[in-house]
């Protein structure tokens, strides 16, 4: 905890300052929650806001003849700030293009109305390198909400009062999915009684939590193998994607085509920006209509796809080091609760695990895929998550798996609510022939 408590303490001081300023001079309106799919806030890939994916209904999930009595659940981090990188982009590169943009629009060169301008004109950024990729204020409340109706909807798995024998909280070694741990303790007990809470120590080596970044064999073969990213580059020169940096440049009043790398910067800080704060837009998205944006995300999730999901045998293959974790805690009679809190990556070659949201071909970067079920905006936007609750029937064992919140039937069930034998034995292999040296050992 040492390395997270000096700097930490000042830099988000720093991050509530600058979200309270934002709100204070950006707007005195609350945007309304998305649910119009025409609206651009839907498809900003990863960085999608996750009050736009949540489910608002945290009612007792019940079923006749069943109790639930244990969940393991695993989340991805909630909002952050952007890479170092993105900073600098932010803090340079778009400084001195919001300067061209209003010069263009002022003097009638642009379609930019007069209360956009006036948002441009607001917009600044003074985040410090140092402050990468650390929780924001958002991300601090998705965590407390998302647990509140977590506790509402399984009370008997989880208890008002903490134990540490019934509870188990794990998180990465990293400022964002530590910080996301202790706020979502905040929603489960209340600030004074979270204090109470013994996380399981942080491991820079996890191979259950970050298994992927450990498996030399998948670093060798899928993530630093140009192959892997070969549809995405297809893509980015395509018609589709030129159309887009004509058509942003065009919406924003600036002469001339805008470069790849600018276009995809303003993509990140549209979605960066509107995730963290809930009462505007940033004026990033405003070079953006829904083809362009849907063009973007397209692109985003070829990535994804192919480095995280179906393209490579090897990347679904090793999460079973963190679905193992879920069977072996079913297992034990003393814990009732576990919740594990990683990292974009982690959850979306679990997703890829268990067979979900998988295409009907694989992605391409020949053509947009429209109606595709692999979309990183709704299955992997800030704090997405998935949890696996146990159900104690009258006939047996039960598993009900929830993603965002819902409850969804995995591919190899006939029902929602699944017969835990049943998994087991599909899932024969990942609980007794996980072995993370053997299938992770670069030749």
């Amino acid at each position: 905890m040492k390395q997270f408590s000096i700097n930490y303490f000042a830099s988000i001081i720093y991050i509530i300052v600058i979200s309270l300023l934002v709100v204070i001079n950006y707007s005195s309106k609350a945007v309304a929650s998305v649910t119009n799919s025409s609206d651009i806030r839907n498809y900003l890939g990863t960085r999608t806001p996750y009050r736009f994916k949540s489910n608002k209904d945290d009612s007792k999930i019940k079923y006749p003849n069943c109790k639930h009595s244990k969940i393991w659940m695993l989340l991805r981090h909630g909002t952050r700030l952007p890479s170092a990188k993105d900073i600098l982009g932010m803090n340079t590169i778009l400084k001195d293009l919001k300067y061209k943009i209003l010069m263009q629009n002022n003097h009638g060169k642009g379609p930019l109305n007069e209360e956009q301008l006036h948002w441009f004109s607001k917009w600044s950024s003074n985040i410090s390198v140092e402050q990468e990729k650390f929780l924001t204020y958002e991300g601090q409340d998705e965590m407390i909400l998302l647990a509140e109706r977590m506790r509402k909807r399984f009370p008997d798995a989880i208890k008002e009062k903490y134990d540490n024998k019934s509870f188990l909280f794990k998180y990465t070694a990293t400022q964002r999915a530590q910080q996301s741990a202790l706020y979502f303790t905040i929603g489960l007990f209340d600030r004074k009684k979270s204090r109470d809470v013994i996380f399981e120590p942080a491991m820079k080596v996890d191979t259950t939590l970050r298994f992927y970044k450990h498996c030399d064999k998948w670093q060798k073969q899928v993530k630093k193998n140009p192959e892997t990213y070969k549809e995405q580059r297809a893509f980015a020169v395509s018609q589709a994607m030129n159309d887009t940096f004509d058509a942003v440049a065009k919406n924003l009043g600036l002469e001339g085509v805008l470069s790849k790398e600018i276009v995809i910067l303003m993509y990140k800080i549209c979605g960066y920006e509107t995730s963290w704060h809930k009462y505007y837009t940033s004026p990033w998205c405003y070079g953006f209509d829904l083809k362009s944006i849907k063009t973007l995300e397209y692109y985003h999730d070829l990535k994804h796809y192919w480095l995280d999901g179906y393209g490579h045998e090897l990347t679904s293959v090793q999460a079973c080091m963190i679905l193992k974790n879920m069977f072996e805690m079913m297992g034990k009679e003393n814990k009732t609760a576990a919740f594990l809190f990683s990292h974009s990556g982690t959850l979306l070659k679990l997703l890829t695990h268990l067979g979900l949201y998988k295409p009907q071909t694989h992605l391409r970067g020949d053509s947009v895929i429209e109606d595709r079920l692999w979309r990183a905006s709704n299955i992997d936007c800030f704090a997405s998550n998935i949890a696996f609750v146990l159900y104690k029937c009258d006939d047996g064992d039960k598993i009900l798996t929830l993603h965002q919140e819902r409850v969804i039937k995995l591919p190899m069930c006939e029902t929602e609510l699944c017969p835990l034998e049943h998994l087991k034995a599909y899932f024969r292999n990942t609980i007794h022939n996980c072995d993370f040296a053997d299938m992770c050992e670069a030749v």
